[in-house]
């Protein structure tokens, strides 16, 4: 009789208490924030606002900052700060039912929604083992940040998963994902050097389609002139970002917020940016070329945050997947830790070492660590095929 094979390693065992104590404390932490009084500091505030600034008699005036700061202040009494408009203008019509919510049945149905689809998108790049998958990315702080603020980053993240998933198998449906992540269009760029470089045209074209019906949707309903205001306002306010003084960007994780909280100046800041970036995309084409699938999306992931300059601890979501698609290479005890310190880093932001939260050099590090187990993983399977996990099921 043939002994019985364990099923659970101590490595295994070691990740199941870390995404345990996590969802414990996330629990705690926002039964807190549900029975503390009234706050005006959630960014869901402003996705309420927005649609009810939209449906005015000047909704093109969404892009100029008084007007829109006054509003919400108005919206929002002893409200005393400012939630800019730097979306497309699809995303109004994204956002439009929330116009017809009081704010408190809004906020719980954005949530839930975001919930469900980070479920969905989950459910289908982890097909193995969806529900601790989704535990981990839930229980992570990344999760806490997003739920806590009513951010966007639930949604975007499904939609990347969603898409990544069924890209070897179901192109034209994984071009719509990604085109819907349009509204959000800076998690999108390397998403597109990645299909350039697997020669995805199937994906490329309903991704393309879908943007279009996106604008000429926002184009029927809303007013023409948003778009050359958007695309002025956007710069704009990225330029002046990283040098105002009244705002926290301890958040912001990308390298250049990074060197703005050390003091660089906006020379240095964009050269290094810059640098990154274009280092990012020929990653990313080395590694949808050349790297097992579900590796080289691990690294695009990552890669798509130090290639940005403007991306917050929320939206970090898709970094905690990436690193789940890099357990399935069961990587070795240093390579765990990292990852390890990695999904727990952004707990320093609700502590007084917020300060201290440079989160780009884990990125940087994490991506190493997944190059290296590119190298070393089976390369039974070519990464322009099947999505199979990097080892077979029985080892993973």
């Amino acid at each position: 009789m043939m002994p019985t094979r364990a099923t659970t390693n101590p490595a295994r065992l070691n990740i199941m208490r870390l995404i345990a104590g996590c969802a414990a404390l996330n629990l705690t932490l926002l039964a807190l924030l549900l029975v503390s009084k009234a706050r005006l500091n959630s960014d869901f505030m402003a996705f309420w606002a927005y649609p009810r600034f939209a449906a005015g008699a000047h909704p093109e005036w969404i892009y100029n900052a008084a007007s829109l700061k006054a509003f919400e202040q108005k919206l929002y009494p002893g409200f005393h700060s400012f939630y800019p408009y730097i979306y497309p203008p699809p995303m109004l019509l994204a956002l439009s039912w929330l116009k017809t919510l009081p704010f408190g049945a809004a906020e719980l149905v954005w949530t839930a929604l975001g919930v469900i689809a980070l479920a969905l998108g989950t459910r289908a790049l982890f097909p193995a083992r969806p529900w601790a998958a989704l535990a981990g990315l839930l229980a992570s702080p990344a999760a806490l940040l997003c739920i806590a603020t009513g951010q966007t980053g639930l949604f975007a993240t499904a939609l990347l998963l969603a898409g990544f998933a069924y890209l070897p198998k179901r192109p034209a449906l994984a071009g719509v994902w990604f085109g819907l992540l349009t509204l959000k269009p800076q998690f999108g760029l390397l998403v597109a050097v990645f299909l350039l470089a697997r020669d995805a045209r199937r994906c490329i074209l309903t991704a393309s389609l879908t943007t279009l019906v996106l604008a000429g949707a926002a184009c029927l309903f809303l007013p023409a002139t948003l778009w050359p205001l958007w695309l002025h306002a956007m710069p704009a306010y990225q330029n002046g970002y990283f040098q105002a003084s009244h705002l926290n960007i301890a958040p912001v994780i990308t390298p250049a917020a990074n060197l703005a909280m050390l003091g660089a100046g906006p020379a240095t800041i964009w050269a290094v940016q810059g640098l990154c970036g274009l280092m990012m995309i020929a990653l990313t084409v080395w590694a949808a070329r050349c790297v097992p699938y579900r590796l080289a999306v691990g690294i695009a992931l990552i890669a798509s945050f130090l290639a940005q300059p403007h991306a917050y601890a929320y939206d970090s979501l898709s970094i905690i997947a990436a690193l789940a698609l890099g357990l399935e290479a069961v990587p070795g005890k240093a390579m765990q830790a990292l990852g390890s310190v990695t999904y727990l880093a952004p707990f320093l932001l609700l502590s007084a070492f917020s300060p201290w939260f440079f989160y780009s050099p884990l990125l940087a590090a994490c991506l190493l660590a997944l190059i290296a187990l590119a190298f070393s993983a089976r390369k039974g399977a070519d990464s322009m095929h099947e999505p199979d996990p990097v080892l077979p099921p029985s080892t993973a």
